[in-house]
């Protein structure tokens, strides 16, 4: 539940005013404080105090009332957030209702030389829904692309080895920065538009650095090398994807061979 602070504000000024048309109207003959005045009087100072972006739910008179839509708190509690070790991690994507109930579903294609080392974290992003297929090189990547290309998201690392710098004239060891810049000119407008997020073992102003000569291309990929962060930026870089619209032809596209279309008595195919 989320209530701006002009929200708070006017909402305290109405307070007040019933607050004083129930001391005018109040009978002066009694000595005793009238709790109806009270209680709007506190409630117009507290409300301004209480953080409710972070509020959930509040209890009344034995009763719990959920600030959360049944299900977007349904989509959190399947998660299992409670075996998530981090703590900030678990919290943040507590928070993240919204977003975690959006993003099942989504694929991501995830290229790293060492794909045993980040078992844990594919594993955590599995467990949110998502679908992941992974490449041990660019050229494996590539082959998963030409064949299908319906992906949300590309997860990379920098460090490997691989052909494309001498195509794009990159640093030889950083296949990750140099096969993206590649597949930013792909012909397919989907593949070359595609989200790229860069998850690496450098320390961040290594990270920076490398990654600047795929970083001044759009669209903008992010960047991370620590595993709470980096999941977060995959639920966000994939609720996004998942909130644009999906773009469809109502006829079949047809098929051409030569830069002609296939002309036939049959349908095209």
């Amino acid at each position: 539940m989320k209530l701006s602070r002009l929200g708070r504000l006017g909402l305290s000024v109405v307070l007040l005013l019933l607050a004083g048309a129930r001391w005018l109207w109040y009978d002066a003959v009694s000595t005793r404080m009238d709790t109806v005045f009270l209680g709007l009087v506190v409630a117009a100072f507290v409300i301004p105090l209480i953080p409710w972006e972070q509020l959930t739910s509040f209890k009344a008179g034995g009763v719990e009332f959920s600030l959360e839509q049944p299900q977007v708190k349904a989509a959190i509690t399947g998660l299992n957030l409670d075996k998530i070790e981090d703590d900030q991690l678990r919290t943040r994507l507590s928070r993240m209702g919204k977003e975690l109930e959006s993003i099942r579903g989504s694929r991501v294609l995830w290229i790293d030389d060492n794909p045993h080392n980040i078992l844990g974290v594919r594993r955590l992003l599995r467990a949110l829904g998502i679908h992941i297929v992974s490449a041990v090189s660019s050229e494996a990547a590539g082959s998963i692309l030409e064949t299908d290309n319906d992906f949300d998201l590309i997860v990379t690392d920098v460090q490997r080895m691989g052909d494309s710098h001498k195509i794009t004239g990159g640093v030889i060891i950083h296949e990750g920065v140099n096969y993206i810049v590649r597949l930013r000119e792909h012909p397919d407008p989907v593949i070359a538009h595609m989200p790229v997020i860069f998850y690496a073992a450098y320390e961040w102003e290594k990270l920076v650095k490398h990654t600047r000569p795929v970083r001044e291309l759009l669209p903008e990929p992010e960047i991370s090398n620590a595993a709470p962060d980096f999941v977060v930026k995959v639920v966000n870089t994939l609720a996004i994807q998942r909130a644009t619209p999906i773009e469809y032809s109502e006829l079949k596209v047809p098929t051409y061979l030569g830069g002609g279309a296939v002309e036939s008595s049959q349908e095209t195919g």
